[in-house]
């Protein structure tokens, strides 16, 4: 199941607007959406518009609850649509916002999942929402906790998780339960004890890969203790990198919960069709990270829809065969951008300009006088600059020529050597 368009009227900072989806083009990678923009243009609303159409909770819940504050003519014509491809339509107003119902009867299944999980109903598809925060920590675990009430979709639509809630995972103890179950296994039934092994193997090299660390798990006994090995160093999960709980938070999560859920087929988990609403999932990564993390996820979830916000040029930069969808926002009112196809072979420098409007390439102070600098050159190209004019460009050039920076200083050097030519007069330092 994948989602083909997306229509908001009168939620949050929309009028009217409608976003078509279209599909990858590459074979063997996870279809890619990315939403950039500033602050306040409706990234985030997109996303939660979206997440609600999976969401089958009778109850009003912060999920809705959140999208609902967004509308804008409370009382006026208020829509959210979805188009799937298979030709299916889901929609609410403002009168449906806790009561949306659909015809389609794949997701009427899965809301009713999601709000009360049933394994005779097996699913063909998942739906997850992750963001950035970090959301593991030290808990105590037991070797083999497994709640019999446990919903695998519990919190799988919702942005910030709470993993105190009774009768629920935590994700320590997800991977925990995985190990013990693989270890349980082994000698008896070695496919089962496998399978098991293999969500472990797959967490632990997915992260890996995105961090160029060696990043293992495993449990110690007496007292009952998930260890995390960092390049074979064991640390404590209240130490670890902000980046690295980040990334385990939301990958083991997913990947357990993906494992855990009855499916309609036995393929692997990494063949299931899943959506995926990734909200700003570079927080805390480092720029390295950030170019690594879509890359991976692209090529581990390739039967997958993937939906991410982001403010990060290195996350945008990172992929090819991806949908870029640049959001603008003029008095108060945003609008997409037609989509373009991301290549990872554009420049950082063109990514930022293009899909950032970010055009400066240094700090403010140094940019201001290479700008003041560029526009004196200009004026004496155009024959419009005086003497005055001539020794402001050479004060500035040195300035900019002293800087530590080599590459500042070629700028200007390759400058004045052109503006030399140009004017026939000699302008170097």
């Amino acid at each position: 199941m994948k989602i083909r368009k997306l229509q908001l009227k009168n939620i949050g900072v929309f009028d009217d607007e409608t976003i078509e989806f279209q599909p990858c083009s590459a074979k063997d990678k996870a279809e890619i959406h990315i939403f950039t923009g500033q602050n306040g243009s409706g990234k985030s609303t997109i996303l939660m518009a979206l997440a609600n159409t999976f969401d089958g909770r009778p109850n009003p819940n912060n999920l809705i609850f959140e999208l609902k504050k967004r509308i804008k003519k409370i009382g006026g014509a208020v829509l959210v649509e979805i188009k799937f491809d298979n030709e299916s339509l889901y929609r609410f107003t403002n009168d449906e916002l806790l009561t949306a119902s659909t015809n389609n009867n794949l997701l009427s299944i899965y809301q009713r999942q999601v709000y009360s999980y049933n394994e005779t109903d097996r699913l063909s598809f998942a739906a997850f929402v992750f963001s950035g925060n970090r959301q593991i920590k030290g808990d105590n675990i037991q070797a083999l906790n497994e709640p019999t009430t446990f919903n695998p979709l519990y919190q799988s639509l919702d942005f910030v998780k709470d993993y105190n809630q009774e009768n629920q995972l935590t994700i320590n103890q997800l991977i925990a339960n995985n190990i013990s179950k693989s270890a349980i296994e082994k000698g008896r039934n070695e496919e089962k004890s496998k399978k098991f092994a293999n969500v472990i193997k797959s967490i632990e090299q997915a992260i890996s890969e995105i961090t160029g660390w060696k990043v293992e798990f495993d449990l110690e006994t007496e007292p009952t203790n998930l260890i995390t090995k960092v390049n074979g160093k064991e640390l404590d999960f209240d130490v670890l990198p902000d980046g690295l709980r980040s990334l385990i938070s939301w990958i083991a999560d997913l990947l357990g919960r993906v494992d855990l859920l009855k499916w309609q087929d036995d393929m692997p988990i990494f063949e299931k069709n899943l959506i995926l609403l990734l909200d700003e999932i570079e927080v805390h990564l480092h720029p390295a990270w950030q170019r690594r993390v879509l890359p991976v996820v692209q090529k581990l979830f390739k039967n997958s829809q993937i939906f991410v916000s982001t403010h990060s040029p290195f996350v945008v930069n990172s992929v090819d065969d991806a949908w870029v969808y640049k959001l603008e926002l003029e008095n108060g009112k945003a609008t997409a951008s037609e989509p373009i196809k991301s290549e990872n072979s554009y420049s950082i420098s063109q990514v930022l300009r293009d899909i950032f409007d970010i055009d400066e390439k240094f700090g403010k102070e140094v940019q201001d006088k290479l700008d003041n600098f560029e526009m004196l050159r200009d004026k004496i190209i155009g024959n419009g600059a005086n003497v005055k004019d001539e020794k402001e460009l050479l004060k500035l050039a040195k300035s900019l020529a002293n800087e530590p920076s080599d590459e500042l200083k070629q700028i200007v050097l390759d400058e004045l050597r052109q503006l030399s030519k140009i004017k026939g007069k000699d302008y170097s330092l």
